[in-house]
């Protein structure tokens, strides 16, 4: 919804500074406050200016949530890029260290009172080429193979750390280790359907 944007993209250094003030006071409400409780006027007591500086930028305190939401998100698939290419490591550490990395990370966001995990296309998209790279460049998919698979993996391992997350489930480990094992199993048997050289 345009009601729920940032109201104005900050071009100056000045604005922009003033905007990560506002994020930052953001989350420093979040922290210290139940989450019914957070308010565009405590952030902008936080951030030390006038809530109608604050509303400048954001119209209202769901503008903030979904911008802390995005920010959180782009920062969660760029550590799992990171994982899955981290070539000092064997490949099928790197996608057991990236699946566990995103059960925890994923977690944490149904702490906070989000916007509540809208659909994000571009970071879906995002997400899904780099494992689609990850399974090319270590030869578990041919070149000319289709995106299905990786598709296939992202939702998955999303679904599976999202269906744990709605049902309290807090011990990971073993859901880690199934959902790699899975994962693996997977890749594998498509390569054997796909029947191509690698």
């Amino acid at each position: 919804m345009k009601s729920d944007q940032l109201r104005k993209k900050p071009q100056q250094v000045r604005s922009k500074l003033m905007v990560e003030n506002i994020l930052e006071a953001s989350i420093r409400v979040l922290q210290n406050f139940p989450h019914e409780k957070f308010t565009t006027n405590r952030v902008a007591e936080a951030a030390g200016i006038s809530v109608g500086s604050l509303y400048q930028y954001y119209p209202n305190k769901r503008a903030l949530l979904m911008e802390l939401e995005i920010r959180a998100v782009n920062e969660m698939i760029e550590n799992v890029e990171q994982l899955l290419f981290d070539t000092s490591r064997p490949s099928e550490e790197r996608l057991y260290r990236a699946i566990e990395y995103f059960f925890v990370t994923e977690s944490s966001f149904y702490d906070i009172p989000f916007t509540s995990n809208f659909d994000y296309p571009s970071q879906l998209n995002r997400i899904t080429k780099s494992v689609d790279l990850y399974l090319k460049s270590n030869e578990y998919l041919h070149q000319s193979d289709s995106d299905f698979l990786s598709n296939y993996l992202v939702s998955f391992v999303s679904g599976t750390a999202e269906q744990l997350n709605l049902r309290n489930i807090v011990d990971y480990e073993p859901w880690i280790e199934m959902t790699f094992n899975l994962a693996m199993h997977s890749i594998k048997s498509h390569k054997e359907f796909s029947n191509k050289p690698y």
